[in-house]
């Protein structure tokens, strides 16, 4: 019985210390995160103010025009989180990127020390935004700039592309705000592709699936509920008005990572 006891005691002193450990670490991460102060979060100190500011530009425009919300962050390492990865969804968690009922919003984080890029994708965009956009985006976008130490002018072409690519999902025109998408890279299934699988399956279905075909397709702000404004609350990245903070969106865990 006494020995019985005396494991037990133990079985809860173990517990009692695993449970610290996990919530000291659990502090020690969390102290690392800071708080988001805009769209743009230099913390490193290395995007010029004319990038700053249009890149705060776009990504209003983009949330005007359909709610997703762009931010951008840079740090000096990612440390103590094992890669960039983490750390990206961990600011994206903490800052709730995107709205919270479409979880439509996109981090880009640059960290110095390691020269690691990542752009983190909520769920709402992973349409848009697929793993083979976004890493053609830092391929032809980012990391030529970054290589030449051209931080606010790589961290400004990240922004376009992903601005570029929500526009094409939204339907909306953003070229007049620097939106646009690498060259090598199409917006979308061309007519003579969709025309093509249209008549396959008129063919060989007897044209029953005809009508459900017309009339799918990805949902537009631009046609349901759009146009600029819709969808948006609070104050956002309005260095003027201040900065109340993102939607509450959540990370997908998509989006591409990049060494330069």
């Amino acid at each position: 019985m006494k020995q019985t006891n005396k494991t037990l005691r133990h079985i809860a002193v173990l517990g009692v210390t695993i449970a610290f450990v996990t919530l000291g670490a659990a502090s020690v991460f969390a102290q690392t995160l800071p708080r988001a102060r805009g769209v743009v979060n230099d913390f490193a100190g290395v995007i010029p103010p004319e990038e700053t500011r249009r890149i705060e530009a776009l990504a209003q425009a983009v949330r005007d025009a359909t709610g997703a919300e762009i931010a951008v962050a840079t740090t000096r390492t990612y440390a103590p989180y094992g890669s960039i990865e983490q750390y990206a969804v961990a600011l994206f968690e903490a800052w709730g990127v995107g709205q919270r009922s479409e979880d439509n919003g996109v981090l880009v984080v640059l960290a110095l020390d390691e020269r690691r890029v990542r752009i983190e994708v909520g769920y709402g965009l992973e349409g848009a935004l697929p793993d083979g956009r976004v890493g053609a985006i830092l391929d032809d976008m980012v990391l030529p700039a970054f290589r030449e130490s051209r931080w606010g002018v790589g961290m400004l072409g990240g922004v376009q592309g992903i601005a570029g690519y929500i526009a094409s999902e939204y339907d909306v025109d953003l070229t007049g705000f620097g939106a646009r998408v690498p060259r090598a890279q199409t917006t979308g299934t061309g007519f003579g592709e969709i025309f093509f699988l249209i008549v396959i399956v008129m063919v060989f279905g007897g044209g029953r699936f005809f009508w459900p075909l017309l009339f799918f397709g990805r949902r537009r702000r631009g046609f349901f509920g759009g146009g600029f404004g819709a969808g948006t609350t609070g104050s956002f990245g309005s260095r003027g008005g201040g900065f109340s903070g993102f939607g509450g969106g959540r990370s997908g865990g998509g989006g591409a990572s990049r060494g330069f």
